[in-house]
Parts: C-alpha cells; sequence; structure tokens
C-alpha cells in the first residue's frame, strides 16, 4: 500500500467554540507528555485540545488526547525528554477542549507562503567561497480561497476572530490518506468578494500560523 495519497476530498474546518481552559500546574518531561490538570478537568481520551504552554515548541499547538487519569491527562504526540528545549517544570500553562468545529467549505485553492530557510554568509581569510549558516525559518501564511456565500457560518466566526486577534485551531481531515491534522493560526479575513465575469465570486481566508508543528492522526482501523 503507498504511503501517499491525493487530498481530493479533503475537508477543512476551524475551531469555533473552545471550553473552559483546564489549567496546567505541571508537564513531564517525556515521550508522551502527562499535563497535572485539576481532578475535575473533564477531558477524555480522543478529545482534541488547544495547548497554551510555556513550552514555545508546544505553545499553540492542537492535538488529541491519548490517556486521562484523576489528575493526569497525556498528549502522545508530544516528546518532551530533551530537558534543553523543555526545561524542567517549564511548561505551565492551560489545555482548552475544541468543543465545537465549523467548516470552511466550497475551498477552491489552498496556498501556503514563507516558511524557508533563511541564512548569513560568513567567509574566513582561509576561505576562497563564503559559508551559509541556517538562521532562522521565515513565518509560514496559508491561504484559503473559498466560493463567496455570506450566508456561511464561518463568515462570523473568522471576522470576530480577525477583529480580536485570536488564534483559532484548523483541522482537515484528508480521506484518501484516512488521516486528521490539527493546527492553529490566527485568521484575516475580508469577506468582500472578488469578481470578474464569468467567474464564481471568492473570499479568502488568510492565517498566519501559530503552531509550530502540525499533528497527524492516520484513522483507527
Amino acid at each position: 500500500m503507498p504511503g501517499f495519497a491525493l487530498p481530493n476530498g479533503a475537508r477543512v474546518y476551524v475551531g469555533s467554540t473552545l471550553a473552559t481552559a483546564v489549567p496546567v500546574s505541571a508537564v513531564s518531561n517525556a515521550a508522551g507528555a502527562v499535563f497535572t490538570v485539576p481532578s475535575e478537568h473533564g477531558l477524555v481520551v480522543g478529545d482534541a485540545v488547544y495547548i497554551r504552554s510555556g513550552w514555545p515548541l508546544i505553545d499553540n499547538l492542537v492535538a488529541q488526547v491519548t490517556a486521562v487519569d484523576e489528575t493526569e491527562v497525556t498528549i502522545g504526540v508530544i516528546d518532551s525528554t530533551n530537558l534543553n528545549f523543555f526545561p524542567a517544570g517549564g511548561g505551565v500553562g492551560s489545555l482548552s477542549q475544541i468543543t465545537d468545529w465549523t467548516e470552511i467549505p466550497q475551498i477552491t485553492e489552498v496556498a501556503q507562503s514563507g516558511g524557508d530557510q533563511q541564512y548569513t554568509q560568513v567567509q574566513f581569510l582561509a576561505d576562497d567561497r563564503q559559508r551559509n549558516l541556517a538562521t532562522y525559518k521565515a513565518a509560514k501564511t496559508q491561504t484559503f480561497t473559498l466560493a463567496h456565500d455570506s450566508t456561511l457560518a464561518l463568515y462570523d466566526v473568522l471576522a470576530t476572530a480577525d477583529r480580536d486577534g485570536v488564534t483559532l485551531p484548523l483541522k482537515m481531515y484528508v480521506p484518501k490518506a484516512k488521516e486528521t491534522r490539527y493546527w492553529s493560526g490566527t485568521p484575516s479575513f475580508d469577506s468582500q468578494p472578488t469578481t470578474s465575469v464569468n467567474n464564481v465570486e471568492t473570499v479568502q481566508a488568510a492565517f498566519a500560523l501559530d503552531a509550530r508543528d502540525m499533528t497527524f492522526y492516520k484513522d483507527v482501523a
């Protein structure tokens, strides 16, 4: 069976409603990080959560809960064993269950920009050519073009988040890959459609991506 698939048939959603944030008082350094939470957290295995954390590498991450206990919630996709990147005691923050998703329908195009590696050049006296040293990666922006329909619930969700500067969880389900993907971004939305003769009117929703990583979950057989 091939390890690749077409995105045809994929559906994309924004997290339009989040439950009250559950405070996190500690996060373990483990392959499958364990979040210490109050006993009344209400989370169950399979819940999608939006993570705020003092660890920048997982701040704004969206992921699924893989195990729960009375005061412990495990996020299996997080490997926080490297203390250089995940200093002990520094991961406190919150978990917010995503309770409602609103589809971004009628997508005609998906575009992404940024994320490219930046470099600085250095040349020593003994060198006959410059050397490249990696510095930082550019910020990413993802843009969805969709057919205009002012009655869509999505318009209010995006307009409100744009006005308030709120980061939204995002989810894509790709049926041919049998895979669900999560990430997050802060939207910029203009409801004024682009109009041209003999073409469907469209609007664009652009997201400044906030999560450092996208998380992936294959369908359970």
